[in-house]
């Protein structure tokens, strides 16, 4: 017999392995169009004084060892807030208080609300997550950080890229 359709699309798709020890520990994958996901970025640099959490844009190539390793996909993250502590994410509020407990007190004292139960803390979230473009806009491109953040973002190489581009184009349309 013929091999189904699903099992050939398989063996087109190529696997790159990925050693989790290899990845920088406490990232979280945004996403980086998201006005309400950047200013949550924004929020978490200015309260990590010792600069536990770095982060990355989803729409980045460096995003992609995390996602494999991870084993979830970018339209994840475009739905879920992913903390990735260690090997596996987290998704969800329980990221975000999980993140809470790097931070100083008394931002470290939110992690407490973990024991809300967790449909309950997804509801919450999912009910902001499906509105949040619409509440807080979203960009055409990714917002790139200024240069006094830009060593905690995994993906700084592509978002400085990213910036020098953006200020051609602007050179270009008022040149």
């Amino acid at each position: 017999t013929a091999p189904s359709e699903p099992r050939q699309a398989l063996t087109n798709v190529k696997f790159t392995p990925v050693a989790p020890f290899l990845l920088i520990p406490r990232v979280i994958i945004y996403d980086g169009v998201c006005h309400l996901c950047n200013a949550g970025v924004k929020w978490v640099i200015d309260k990590d004084k010792d600069e536990c959490i770095s982060f990355c844009s989803v729409q980045s190539k460096a995003a992609e060892p995390y996602l494999i390793a991870c084993g979830v996909g970018r339209e994840d993250v475009l739905r879920r807030f992913i903390f990735v502590e260690g090997p596996g994410p987290l998704a969800l509020l329980a990221a975000a208080l999980r993140v809470a407990s790097y931070l100083p007190f008394p931002y470290s004292a939110l992690s407490s609300f973990l024991v809300i139960p967790a449909p309950l803390r997804d509801a919450a979230y999912d009910y902001v997550a499906k509105h949040r473009y619409r509440w807080f806009g979203r960009s055409d491109k990714c917002i790139v950080p200024s240069d006094e953040v830009l060593h905690r973002f995994v993906d700084r190489d592509e978002l400085m890229e990213l910036r020098e581009n953006q200020d051609i184009d602007d050179h270009q349309s008022t040149g």
